[in-house]
């Protein structure tokens, strides 16, 4: 007993360790203070209607009337009667603050996954800290990008337990990779899911490869089969979360369809069941970018970065006149970035950290294990994808042909590919170098040609550094680059002197070439620390003890010290300035006023379908979601965007926020906007979509309501228009909308509620009714005469019969993994000494 205590107190130690670092970096998390993030604020404001009706009724409605008239709120916050999945991760993490949980979460698995592969407890600690703290993870953090980081601190574990299954720990490794492969779909971050099942291809492939030349068939089928069941059961786990995402995915802009015709001048791709390819693209990494790896900031770094007060631009501004606390502030948030991934800019670069590009680069001369193939595969694929338009004969082809790529955009995230297998690779590179197996004599003709490369490749981008102009403007208005856009801003800070702002560009690229080259002497620093260590050791001037120590020290100071560039002390606010941004204006003050119980708010004061802060306060006509509902999207595109009144009026567009003359936001009353429901006289038929949308440019939506003919069967024909008949609203619960209605004679109805089949049911009297999609996006309904009760309820199979099938997958899967740790313990004791079959 005390013998498997001693065994397991290195690994302890060194997950201590990964615990006291990630407590350290995020020390304020620690002390009540709240992570500033920008995405985060703004599904805050658009998740509040849900979470108000969450503290009221114990769990998220299945739908929000919060922005673009109303969309399944399980694409914004995924709730279950039954939370029985969260134990699992508040036992991993302890219970900490975000984001200290993701980031110990992260390097937790990535431990995993290192002494999965056979490396000692310290290297599995370098190797957790190199796939954590690469630079894309804090980077992500600070943006709010919460389900992307949740997802890739999963992703190590699952590996871990795909290895297992090759290790023939049959049992283990399917309950390890359908548990963390639970949490990973369950995270959903699709994008990431896709790069791992990309991943996983990869490794198979290169294992099946190595099991056929080894003849081990048998083994292969085996592997194969339960790595099947673990894919079966984490995605039937999370079949609540996935059923009703691809249910949605098929009418959304993500994958639906549009039934309009392309404009002219337009990219067709939107027709194609994917995402328009310039859109994919923007934020492609370029080609010589993709050296951010080693040098962080030869690009600039971050689109709002800061500077110090020995920068030129700082110097500039001061000689201005500008009050220094202004040029503080100003200089805080400068734009740093020069690359041209978009025009939007960027909040970081990709960085691996020096030591460990050094260790990868040996890896591929010294490591002998099969892994190493399906590391570099993986490597190059991250790499290649990440190039995006770049890249175009390879990634266009990608986007045209291969199966779901075309539902994902920005490819600088594939290169969260090689920051989990460079961590691996040089993980594996330190367990190959104090494992013995090499001779020194050849281990040290394998560095001196490491250095070499690396001290070539560093001066090839140091010398490079004279051949840029540090630069992305194009000078040209219809594509303009980020200089561009931001050269404008500096104009118009000037009240239109152009000389300054060419003055303060020019101080600009000053600075930005100063950070080049800074970063490169940076990166020779560490890179040149990394090799003596490992030469001493080579030399047995010191020992292993020492170098992994050394190498893990000078790995934690490398990218801490970069990570604390985009997420440090000053990202975190207390609860009092964190609520800051959901002030309400005095026009959204005025607009709460009103006591009417439904309608809807257009803001022109912010872009209105990229900017989620008016759902806060208000249910929105815009907001923001990067997969709203295609019929939604044709709408603002064809008629809101061109400030069709009568299309707003239908969608109960009652305020319009717009800026005041003092630049304020003002709110103006709509006194138009057609209500909650009303009665229409007349029916126009249309042959198809183009025709209804067409019809509505000039519609008297009051009046006049136009349907495709294919609803034609659940129509009735108005039976003459009763002027005296009445139709109001009654309640809106969400997931439950009802009206009363009072006529003479047959009328016809239109809704003010964003048209969605899949899941919503209508009733008349508590009897099964039919409706149709009428002016492309709402509903209508024939309403009989008399008084009556009509209500709309959301009942989405898929959600329902997705909780049963999550419940049963999640126990079948905890009791495999149960079972496998059962017969892995008392194989332990059966098999001690024998050596590991992978």
């Amino acid at each position: 007993m005390m013998t498997r205590l001693r065994s397991l107190l290195p690994h302890a130690v060194a997950i201590l360790a990964l615990l006291i670092l990630s407590i350290i970096y995020c020390k304020p998390a620690m002390n009540g203070k709240i992570l500033s993030q920008s995405d985060n604020v703004q599904w805050q404001a658009m998740a509040r209607e849900a979470m108000q009706f969450k503290e009221a009724h114990g769990i998220t409605p299945l739908w929000t009337t919060s922005m673009f008239g109303g969309m399944p709120t399980y694409q914004i916050a995924m709730e279950t009667p039954y939370n029985f999945a969260n134990y699992i991760p508040a036992i991993l993490t302890f219970g900490l603050p975000k984001p200290v949980n993701v980031l110990f979460l992260s390097a937790l698995c990535f431990y995993l996954l290192c002494i999965v592969l056979g490396t000692n407890p310290w290297i599995g600690f370098a190797g957790a800290v190199a796939y954590t703290y690469a630079s894309y993870s804090p980077i992500i953090i600070v943006t709010g990008h919460e389900t992307k980081m949740l997802a890739m601190a999963y992703l190590p574990a699952v590996i871990a337990g795909f290895v297992l299954i090759m290790q023939r720990k049959y049992l283990l490794g399917t309950g390890i990779m359908a548990l963390f492969l639970t949490y990973l779909v369950g995270a959903n971050h699709l994008q990431i899911t896709y790069y791992f099942f990309l991943i996983l291809a990869v490794i198979a492939v290169t294992y099946a490869i190595y099991c056929i030349r080894e003849r081990e068939y048998r083994h292969l089928i085996i592997s194969g089969l339960l790595t099947i069941l673990a894919v079966v059961l984490s995605l039937g786990s999370n079949a609540v979360s996935l059923w009703t995402t691809f249910e949605y995915s098929k009418e959304s802009t993500r994958g639906g369809v549009s039934e309009l015709t392309p404009l002219p001048g337009t990219s067709e791709d939107k027709s194609k069941g994917g995402l328009d390819k310039e859109y994919a693209f923007r934020w492609s990494y370029g080609k010589f970018e993709t050296f951010t790896m080693l040098v962080p900031d030869i690009y600039g770094g971050s689109s709002s970065g800061s500077l110090s007060e020995d920068s030129e631009t700082y110097k500039k501004l001061a000689s201005l006149g500008v009050p220094e606390v202004q040029v503080q502030q100003m200089t805080k948030h400068w734009n740093l970035y020069w690359g041209d991934q978009s025009v939007l800019g960027t909040s970081g670069p990709v960085y691996m950290g020096a030591v460990i590009c050094l260790l990868v680069l040996l890896g591929l001369f010294i490591i002998r294990s099969w892994h190493k193939w399906w590391l570099i595969a993986i490597s190059v694929l991250g790499i290649l994808l990440a190039w995006g338009s770049n890249f175009s004969a390879f990634n266009y082809f990608m986007f045209d042909h291969f199966p779901l790529y075309n539902k994902f955009r920005a490819p600088s995230q594939a290169l969260i590919i090689p920051q989990l297998s460079f961590a691996v690779l040089a993980a594996l590179t330190l367990q190959e170098l104090i494992s013995g197996r090499l001779s020194r004599e050849e281990l040290q003709k394998k560095l001196k040609w490491t250095g070499m490369i690396v001290a070539g490749v560093l001066l090839l981008i140091y010398a490079a550094s004279f051949n840029f102009r540090y630069t992305n403007a194009t000078n040209i208005a219809e594509s303009p680059g980020g200089d561009d856009v931001f050269r404008s801003k500096l104009v118009q800070m000037g009240q239109g002197n152009t000389q300054l702002a060419d003055e303060l560009m020019v101080a600009l690229y000053a600075d930005r070439q100063d950070l080049y080259h800074n970063d490169v002497l940076r990166t020779v620093l560490f890179a040149g620390i990394a090799f003596l260590l490992l030469w001493l050791f080579l030399k047995n001037r010191v020992n292993a003890t020492w170098l992994l120590a050394g190498i893990s020290l000078l790995v934690v100071v490398d990218l801490i010290q970069v990570d604390k560039r985009y997420l440090n002390d000053e990202s975190f606010m207390d609860e009092n300035s964190y609520s800051q941004p959901f002030q309400a204006s005095a026009s959204d003050q005025q607009i709460l006023q009103d006591k009417d119980p439904y309608y809807r708010v257009f803001n022109l004061t912010a872009s209105p379908f990229d900017d989620a802060m008016t759902s806060y306060f208000h249910k929105s006509v815009g907001g923001y979601h990067a997969a709203k509902l295609q019929l939604y999207a044709d709408l603002i595109e064809r008629q809101i965007s061109h400030n069709n009144i009568r299309v707003l009026n239908m969608l109960n567009t009652k305020y319009v926020i717009v800026p005041g003359q003092d630049g304020q936001p003002v709110a103006q009353r709509n006194p138009d906007a057609l209500g909650n429901a009303w009665f229409v006289k007349h029916i126009l038929w249309a042959p198809n979509a183009d025709a209804e949308m067409k019809t509505l440019d000039q519609l008297d939506t009051k009046d006049t309501v136009v349907i495709d003919q294919r609803y034609k069967p659940v129509v009735k024909e108005i039976a003459g228009y009763d002027s005296t008949a009445t139709i109001n609203l009654i309640a809106n619960n969400l997931n439950e909308i009802s009206y009363n209605s009072v006529a003479g004679t047959q009328q016809f109805a239109v809704f003010s509620e964003v048209y969605y089949e899949q899941g919503w049911n209508a009733f008349i009297d508590g009897q099964p009714a039919p409706y149709c999609r009428v002016n492309y996006a709402l509903r209508g309904m024939s309403v009989p005469a008399g008084k009556h009760t009509i209500t709309f309820k959301f009942e989405p199979s898929s959600y329902y019969s997705g909780i049963k099938l999550s419940m049963s997958s999640y126990i079948v899967m905890l009791l495999l993994l149960a079972g496998g740790v059962a017969v892995n313990i008392r194989m332990n004791k059966m098999n001690k000494g024998k050596p590991k079959s992978v």
